[in-house]
């Protein structure tokens, strides 16, 4: 009985001192460059043998080369060009990508608001479960939570 309520008690410290960082050390934790790779798809040909694979590469900057806000997210691909400047809040073990307004040759206004939830990357056993929020997949068959987004080193 004693080992689990250690184990608990150590938990509870382990996140306390995440949450008693400043929003600032929280951000730096998560400084980087990240990419989710989507495939959505075979496109053209008469047949799938003649036909190609579509994708939408997903590029997440954090931290000071990334411009004022500290976070830029491009999507370059098939008929994608975005090009979101956005802002990152610090949760707990997660971080939530948060739009902020759009940048240079964005080519499509998809409609966010100014601090409207895109994503949120949660660090977990397995690596960065990502949850899609107003960012929206552009296949039907991607996940909406899962491992998308993985840091590039």
């Amino acid at each position: 009985m004693k080992t689990i309520f250690l184990g608990i008690a150590s938990a509870t410290l382990t996140l306390a001192a995440v949450a008693s960082q400043p929003a600032s050390a929280q951000v730096a934790t998560w400084q980087g460059r990240y990419i989710w790779e989507e495939d959505v798809g075979r496109y053209g040909g008469p047949d799938k043998r003649d036909s190609v694979v579509a994708f939408i590469t997903y590029t997440l900057h954090i931290g000071p080369l990334a411009g004022a806000t500290g976070c830029s997210l491009e999507g370059q691909g098939f008929q994608t060009n975005k090009r979101i400047r956005c802002t990152v809040t610090p949760q707990g073990r997660s971080a939530i990508v948060k739009f902020y307004g759009y940048g240079p040759d964005n080519m499509f206004d998809s409609g966010y608001r100014r601090g409207q939830p895109l994503f949120t990357l949660t660090r977990g056993p397995r690596g960065i479960v990502t949850t899609l929020q107003g960012l929206k997949a552009s296949s039907r068959t991607t996940p909406r939570t899962g491992p998308l987004f993985r840091r590039l080193r």
